[in-house]
Protein backbone atom coordinates (compact mmCIF):
# COMPACT_ATOMS: atom_id res chain seq x y z
CA UNK A 1 0.00 0.00 0.00
CA UNK A 2 2.87 2.37 0.87
CA UNK A 3 4.31 1.59 -2.47
CA UNK A 4 0.91 3.08 -4.18
CA UNK A 5 0.26 5.97 -2.12
CA UNK A 6 4.14 6.80 -2.87
CA UNK A 7 3.68 5.93 -6.79
CA UNK A 8 0.35 8.17 -6.69
CA UNK A 9 2.14 11.04 -4.49
CA UNK A 10 5.13 11.37 -7.40
CA UNK A 11 2.56 11.51 -10.92
CA UNK A 12 0.64 14.05 -8.10
CA UNK A 13 3.60 16.19 -7.90
CA UNK A 14 4.72 15.64 -11.66
CA UNK A 15 1.28 16.70 -12.36
CA UNK A 16 1.52 19.98 -10.28
CA UNK A 17 4.90 20.90 -12.08
CA UNK A 18 3.35 20.63 -15.45
CA UNK A 19 0.60 22.46 -14.11
CA UNK A 20 2.72 25.29 -12.30
CA UNK A 21 5.14 25.60 -15.63
CA UNK A 22 2.07 26.02 -18.22
CA UNK A 23 -0.29 28.19 -16.01
CA UNK A 24 1.63 29.86 -13.05
CA UNK A 25 2.73 33.48 -13.77
CA UNK A 26 2.73 36.86 -13.40
CA UNK A 27 -0.04 38.74 -15.28
CA UNK A 28 -0.05 42.05 -17.51
CA UNK A 29 -1.75 44.44 -15.06
CA UNK A 30 1.19 45.15 -12.49
CA UNK A 31 0.80 43.63 -9.27
CA UNK A 32 -1.36 40.35 -10.41
CA UNK A 33 -0.22 36.82 -11.17
CA UNK A 34 -1.44 33.68 -11.85
CA UNK A 35 -1.24 30.31 -9.62
CA UNK A 36 -2.23 26.73 -10.13
CA UNK A 37 -4.13 24.94 -6.91
CA UNK A 38 -4.70 20.90 -7.38
CA UNK A 39 -8.31 19.91 -6.61
CA UNK A 40 -7.63 16.51 -7.30
CA UNK A 41 -7.97 13.47 -9.14
CA UNK A 42 -10.13 12.72 -12.20
CA UNK A 43 -10.46 9.69 -14.64
CA UNK A 44 -7.73 10.83 -17.09
CA UNK A 45 -5.67 12.95 -15.31
CA UNK A 46 -5.41 15.43 -12.76
CA UNK A 47 -7.36 19.02 -12.38
CA UNK A 48 -5.81 22.38 -11.32
CA UNK A 49 -7.72 25.43 -10.53
CA UNK A 50 -6.28 28.86 -11.53
CA UNK A 51 -6.32 31.81 -8.91
CA UNK A 52 -5.31 35.41 -9.32
CA UNK A 53 -3.78 36.63 -6.13
CA UNK A 54 -3.80 40.70 -5.79
CA UNK A 55 -0.30 41.71 -4.74
CA UNK A 56 -1.16 44.99 -4.16
CA UNK A 57 -2.86 46.85 -0.92
CA UNK A 58 -6.08 47.34 -2.07
CA UNK A 59 -9.59 46.12 -1.37
CA UNK A 60 -11.13 43.09 -2.86
CA UNK A 61 -14.03 45.33 -4.12
CA UNK A 62 -11.71 47.77 -6.17
CA UNK A 63 -9.34 44.55 -7.54
CA UNK A 64 -9.24 44.01 -11.45
CA UNK A 65 -10.99 41.24 -12.64
CA UNK A 66 -10.01 38.74 -15.32
CA UNK A 67 -11.84 36.57 -18.00
CA UNK A 68 -10.34 33.37 -19.41
CA UNK A 69 -9.58 29.63 -18.71
CA UNK A 70 -10.66 28.67 -15.04
CA UNK A 71 -8.76 26.02 -14.51
CA UNK A 72 -6.44 23.52 -16.24
CA UNK A 73 -6.58 19.58 -16.68
CA UNK A 74 -3.29 17.72 -16.60
CA UNK A 75 -3.56 14.21 -19.06
CA UNK A 76 -1.79 10.58 -17.57
CA UNK A 77 -0.12 11.48 -20.80
CA UNK A 78 1.41 14.53 -19.65
CA UNK A 79 -1.08 16.49 -22.10
CA UNK A 80 -2.30 20.11 -20.56
CA UNK A 81 -5.61 21.24 -22.06
CA UNK A 82 -7.16 24.71 -20.33
CA UNK A 83 -10.66 24.23 -19.39
CA UNK A 84 -13.45 27.27 -19.83
CA UNK A 85 -16.16 27.58 -16.79
CA UNK A 86 -18.40 24.88 -18.07
CA UNK A 87 -16.11 22.20 -18.88
CA UNK A 88 -14.51 23.07 -15.28
CA UNK A 89 -17.45 22.24 -13.25
CA UNK A 90 -18.26 19.12 -15.29
CA UNK A 91 -14.75 18.22 -14.56
CA UNK A 92 -15.18 19.51 -10.68
CA UNK A 93 -18.20 16.89 -10.49
CA UNK A 94 -15.95 13.87 -11.26
CA UNK A 95 -13.08 14.02 -8.70
CA UNK A 96 -12.46 10.48 -7.64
Amino acid sequence: MSNESSQRESTDSAAYNLAQTHGARPLSVDGYHQTVELCGRVACGWLFRYRIICNLDIPAYDQESFAGAVGCLVADDGEIRDLSGPMFIDMLHMLA
